[in-house]
Parts: structure tokens; sequence; C-alpha cells
């Protein structure tokens, strides 16, 4: 049996995932590659959980690019934590890497963090058995905060430095814009999930509109993309609360 289960969620065909490509040139070998192309990503997800051979689990984008030791490290960490979070890199010098990705790195010093990303993520599936699955029904949008918080609810996060994956955050401005319009629109169904009451869901998509601090970044172009954002973000929210996936049906 391999220590390691690699679970990516994909619609690509398996010799054309970036994050297989690497993993192969890689000298650690005591792994393998659950690939699943059910819709949506956190279905995919769970599929991959129950095809998995391995009780240490690593969740890997396919276009996800990890840096060389990333499986021995993962391997190393999960010994003795029960979920971890790596250090993601936007590998491009850009708009982004300079004031959009500030969250895919938490720094130099291992700790704990209250969040984990799906392109750079790794959980024993015992964390799995105690607090459940990925929510089928959130699909792609906060699923990775969603599920943080249950796992947060009785175990940490450890953040490690050295699990290194590059991964693109956007591609350009617009695709950043449409990327940011999706992910809001799942934010009702999230604030609700976690006890938010929908008046105050209203205010606070109110209150991000018109709050003028939101809007300013260090450069023209970045306050031109920030502004771009929270239009989209308040586009989704907006989007959200009025279709059924800011709704919790059926969910506890």
């Amino acid at each position: 049996m391999v220590s390691v289960s690699v679970i990516i969620a994909t619609l690509k065909p398996r010799d054309e995932i970036e994050a297989i490509q690497i993993l192969d040139t890689h000298e650690f070998d005591d792994y393998e590659v659950i690939v699943c192309d059910d819709s949506p990503v956190t279905k995919a997800r769970n599929e991959g959980v129950k095809q998995a051979n391995a009780e240490k689990l690593v969740f890997l984008d396919d276009d996800s690019r990890p840096q060389p030791g990333y499986l021995e490290t993962a391997k190393s960490v999960l010994e003795t934590e029960a979920a971890y979070a790596g250090r993601t890199v936007h590998p491009f010098d850009d708009i982004f890497a300079r004031h959009f990705t500030n969250h895919y790195d938490w720094g130099d010093e291992a700790h704990y963090v209250d969040a984990f990303w799906g392109c750079n993520m790794g959980v024993n599936r015992y964390v799995f058995e105690a607090v459940g699955g990925w929510d089928e029904q959130m699909g792609w949008g906060h699923e990775e905060k969603e599920l943080a918080s249950r796992v947060l609810s009785e175990f940490d996060i450890r953040y490690h430095p050295n699990l290194v994956v590059e991964h693109q955050y956007a591609s350009s401005v617009t695709d950043y814009w449409k990327k940011q319009y999706k992910l809001e629109r799942k934010s009702p169904y999230y604030w609700s999930k976690v006890g938010v009451p929908r008046h105050d869901q209203v205010a606070k998509i109110v209150c991000d509109i018109f709050d003028p601090e939101k809007y300013v970044r260090r450069t023209p172009m970045a306050t031109v993309t920030q502004t771009g954002s929270n239009l989209a973000k308040a586009a989704g929210r907006i989007n959200g609360l009025l279709s059924d996936s800011g709704r919790l049906e059926g969910s506890h």
C-alpha cells in the first residue's frame, strides 16, 4: 500500500494533467494519484477519498506544480498533524503576485492557521471520518473555507512553508473578475451554513459595496482591478441570494 494518495478533481484526461507530469519527475514514488472527473468539484474530491488507498490524503488542482520534495514533506507533516496548508506561489511577477495573493503565503515559519486551499493541502483520513467530507451542495466557491471551519472544530491545520506549489491565481484582470463573481455566488450559502442570518448577509453586501476602504490599493491599476473585483463580488453575492445556491436545502 502506498503512503500518500494524491486526489485531483478535473475534467482533463489523465495524460494532460500538469500536476501528474510534475510529480512523475520527482524522486519520491510511494504515492498514487486518484483522478476524479465528477462535477461538482466537492463530489469529485469525496469520490477521490473513497477510492484512495492511503490514510494520508493530498489535494492538488490539475494545474498545481508541486516543487521537489513536496510529497516527502507532506508525508512527514501528516505523520504528526491532522491537516496541512502549504505555501502557494503565483508564478509570475504581475499585478496578482504584487497585490492579490497574500492569502496564499503565511510566511517562512511553520505555524497553525485557520484555512487551506484546494490547490495545495493535505488531510488525514480520520479527519474526514470525524467531521464529514466535502459539502457536495457547495461545489466550487468557499468549499475549502467551509471544510476548514469543520476541521478546526476538532483539529488543527498546520502551515508548512516547505510544502510549495506553484499555481496561477488568474491569467488576466478579466479572468480575475470572473473568478471573483463565481466564487462569491457561494458566499450566501456559506454564510447561511455557519449561521449568518439573511438580513445580516444583505447588510454585509451593501456595506462592502459602499466601503471606500475596500477600493483603495497602492497603485492606480491595482485600484481599478480591485474596483472591478468588488463589483463582481457584489453581483455574485446578489445572484447567490436570489438562487438556490444561497439556501441550505436539507443541510444540517
